[in-house]
């Protein structure tokens, strides 16, 4: 059977005060440089589960080709939703995939039988990327990237 996915490549955490968090990542963990944005200006006019535009401040952190990174919901969004219900922690991991996001996305269902959890797109209505819903199969929501 050929492998479909490889090394995790991002891990995107839900935290509620973005600052904190990244203070807590550099003073005691030693994780430096972060890439801030107060607010994320790239999913402004986005479609975001249908709806136009999301806002959140973010957090990442490069190194090796590996990111984490940091969400902080700034008002009513998916991520606030998640953190009310969940709390703080992770939120989706993205695994390294020679396979097309349509691909992926259609194994995920087949598998769940779910949708994305979020899907974003273009104003267009090209996909950008989606959560599947894997999380009662395996525990995550997993990162698919149109790339």
């Amino acid at each position: 059977m050929k492998k479909k996915f490889g090394r995790v490549i991002h891990l995107g955490i839900v935290v509620e005060d973005i600052h904190a968090a990244v203070e807590i990542y550099e003073k005691n963990f030693g994780i430096t440089p972060w890439e801030i944005s107060e607010h994320a200006e790239f999913f402004k006019d986005k479609i975001v589960n249908g709806q136009i535009g999301i806002d959140f401040a973010s957090a990442i952190y490069r190194c090796d080709g590996y990111e984490l990174e940091l969400i902080s919901p700034i008002g009513p969004s998916v991520y606030k939703d998640w953190l009310e219900e969940h709390g703080p922690g992770l939120h989706h991991v993205k695994f390294e995939t020679e396979e097309s996001y349509q691909d992926v996305l259609s194994m995920a269902k087949e598998i769940s039988g779910r949708d994305p959890y979020i899907e974003m797109k273009f104003p267009d209505g090209t996909p950008i990327v989606a959560y599947a819903d894997m999380q009662k199969e395996t525990g995550l929501l997993v990162e698919i990237s149109n790339e």
